[in-house]
């Protein structure tokens, strides 16, 4: 069974579109949010990824809209890794936006890779780092380790 990853966001005023809602970017930005909270829970803040010489990047995302969210409201974001490479150099993650009331506001899926800062080139993590990410699989995570 995964660890269950949540963060939990107040929707601003400066969070909605012209309709009132809150803006299709801010979706991805709460979910990018909520990476970092991982990231951070196991003491790998933006710093020690430098000092590390790596970085995350993000490939693709893939948003699902379901409920409108308007201002004042609260978001929690679940969060968890739903694909790994067998090395941890990729993952995908699958983000959860849920309203107070249950209600299920969209769904972001993270393609993306750690880089390597010198090489440029897409590497393994560290061995502490991919342990926490190995914590939060789903049980039908996927593989994406490439195919020769």
């Amino acid at each position: 069974m995964s660890k269950a990853f949540t963060k939990t966001f107040e929707v601003r005023w400066d969070d909605v579109d012209a309709n009132g809602h809150l803006r299709n970017t801010r979706y991805l930005e709460y979910a990018a949010s909520a990476r970092l909270a991982i990231l951070m829970e196991a003491d790998w803040s933006p710093q020690a990824l430098r000092q590390a010489g790596l970085a995350p990047v993000t490939l693709s995302d893939d948003v699902r809209y379901r409920r409108e969210v308007f201002p004042a409201e609260v978001v929690t974001v679940g969060t968890h890794v739903i694909g790994l490479s067998e090395d941890g150099s990729r993952w995908q993650f699958e983000h959860i936006l849920t309203r107070a009331s249950g209600e299920r506001a969209a769904e972001v899926r993270t393609l993306g890779a750690w880089i390597d800062l010198g090489t440029r080139k897409i590497t393994a993590p560290p061995a502490g780092l991919r342990a926490h990410f190995e914590a939060a699989r789903t049980a039908d995570c996927q593989d994406l380790t490439p195919r020769s």
